[in-house]
């Protein structure tokens, strides 16, 4: 049974590659962004660090540049997510010694409750940094509960900090696990070996981290920059107003129950009533402390976004991680009351959580199927990657006309798109920077300046051509048609440029 259990884990996978392919769409434009970073490696990106793009790199050298070559290594991470937790939590069990009805209970049910979740089914069929950040963040878990068994073996320590830099080349949301640092410490393992071996494993991770770093600085420090302005968003104390805080704390909530799922909820719930029926007649040694050293990997995390929700700049997905704690310390209570043991119930969840993520990712599907309009329905997840190929496909075409051009974009989603939908031509728009300080990556560094870059230019747009441009240039012309079906994409040729 453990077998097949490890087979619906990795089945997950094979499922949510199939949604995403069924879904009809395309990359999303932060993947498109991801993917075309990726054709020329750096140590670090305008909003991002290095090592989702080199993922990406591996992905699509194995299996092309499509959207599942893209995807597939970075779904690959959420399914090897459950197996760590499953390793993880039959260590736990082994190590303090609890006499349970199966030796893979807490283990299987932590696997199960995390792949149960919302947030793995549907946010894992695409290829953003929470995937790899969610590996590492499960792996640094599992490792650190090694280190602290035995704080003298150094070389645990330095799997600990090694990984922690990997997490911290995925995403910066893992640093926020040093909260949970500090916790375990301060409550259970305050000797000199802790203390020495977590500033090892720091001193590690701060050492790999030197090469994005010296980026950072080369480049006047953009990642850092933008990661600050995404936390702050322009303000630096909690708005007055008890209702206003109110509001957003229970807005911040209600997405992290929507994180987690109706299935992870209902197996909690259920879970939870049997382990209090049982708790009256047990001993009050039968609460397990491997139960709270997980508590507190998940709220510190919770509670940090807390305060961002009530400051008005909390991102639904930014304390997803701190389920992984979460599922941990559920599963002991879960498996603690449950008398004998059966694997039905474990993988019945994983299959209806599968089926249920499926369903939600293709309800603008399920909409069209019923004759009812998808064009930006809220119900369609994918409705935001749709339409940028068919959109863009035909003016490669007239852009290919002009080969002198030079090819210019007023948008992000159109400089991404566009080099995705145009891969084959290896071609690339430099962006027109509006703004005085540059607002992402290719303004950083791919940034069109008219007085240095010669006529004609060949301008994407979304939209009406805007006013600035065309007091720009003496002659505009509409390539494209003028009224396109779909996405509202058009190509302009610009030429005499005025003083």
């Amino acid at each position: 049974m453990i077998q097949l259990l490890s087979i619906l884990l990795l089945g997950l996978w094979v499922l949510r590659m199939l949604t995403s392919a069924y879904s009809g769409a395309g990359l999303f434009v932060d993947e498109a962004q991801y993917w075309e970073w990726s054709r020329e490696l750096a140590w670090g990106y305008y909003s991002k660090p290095p090592l989702l793009p080199v993922l990406i790199k591996v992905s699509v050298w194995v299996a092309g540049d499509s959207t599942a070559g893209v995807r597939w290594l970075v779904q690959l991470c959420w399914a090897v997510v459950p197996l760590v937790l499953w390793r993880l939590g039959w260590e736990m069990q082994r190590d303090s010694q609890r006499t349970l009805s199966s030796p893979h209970a807490i283990g299987a049910w932590a696997a199960v409750l995390f792949a149960s979740s919302l947030v793995s089914g549907v946010l894992g069929q695409v290829a953003t940094t929470d995937g790899p950040l969610m590996l590492f963040w499960a792996l640094q878990l599992w490792l650190m509960w090694r280190a602290l068994a035995q704080p003298t073996h150094l070389s645990r320590w330095l799997l600990v900090g090694l990984v922690l830099a990997l997490g911290l080349l995925s995403k910066y949301t893992l640093s926020a696990v040093l909260a949970s640092w500090v916790l375990w410490w301060w409550f259970a393992h305050r000797t000199v070996a802790v203390s020495k071996g977590m500033a090892l494993a720091a001193s590690v991770a701060t050492l790999a981290m030197l090469p994005h770093l010296a980026w950072n600085q080369a480049h006047d420090w953009p990642t850092l920059k933008h990661t600050a302005d995404l936390l702050a968003d322009g303000r630096t104390t909690i708005p007055a107003g008890f209702a206003a805080v109110t509001l957003r704390l229970g807005e911040y909530l209600a997405s992290q129950g929507l994180l987690a799922g109706p299935v992870l909820w209902v197996m909690a719930l259920l879970g939870l009533s049997r382990w209090l029926l049982n708790k009256k007649s047990a001993s009050s040694s039968s609460q397990p402390s491997p139960a709270v050293w997980a508590w507190h990997a998940s709220w510190p995390l919770w509670t940090i976004g807390a305060i961002q929700a009530m400051q008005g700049t909390a991102q639904i997905n930014w304390p997803a991680p701190a389920l992984l704690g979460g599922c941990l310390a559920l599963a002991w209570l879960l498996a603690a009351g449950q008398t004998h043991w059966r694997w039905r119930g474990l993988v019945l969840a994983l299959v209806i959580s599968g089926l249920f993520a499926s369903a939600v990712s293709l309800g603008g599907d399920w909409r069209a199927r019923l004759g009812l309009s998808v064009q930006k329905s809220k119900w369609d997840l994918w409705g935001r990657a749709r339409g940028w190929q068919e959109a863009l496909q035909p003016l490669q075409a007239l852009a290919a006309q002009h080969p002198a051009a030079t090819l210019v974009a007023l948008d992000r989603s159109l400089i991404i798109h566009s080099a995705y939908a145009w891969r084959e031509q290896q071609t690339m728009a430099l962006s027109w920077q509006q703004t005085l300080k540059p607002l992402h990556h290719y303004d950083l560094l791919y940034r069109f300046e008219p007085a240095k870059h010669p006529e004609p230019v060949l301008l994407l747009v979304m939209g009406e051509l805007p006013a600035f441009v065309r007091a720009r240039y003496g002659q505009v012309q509409l390539l494209s048609d003028p009224q396109p079906a779909g996405r509202a994409i058009f190509l302009w040729l610009l030429k005499d440029p005025l003083p």
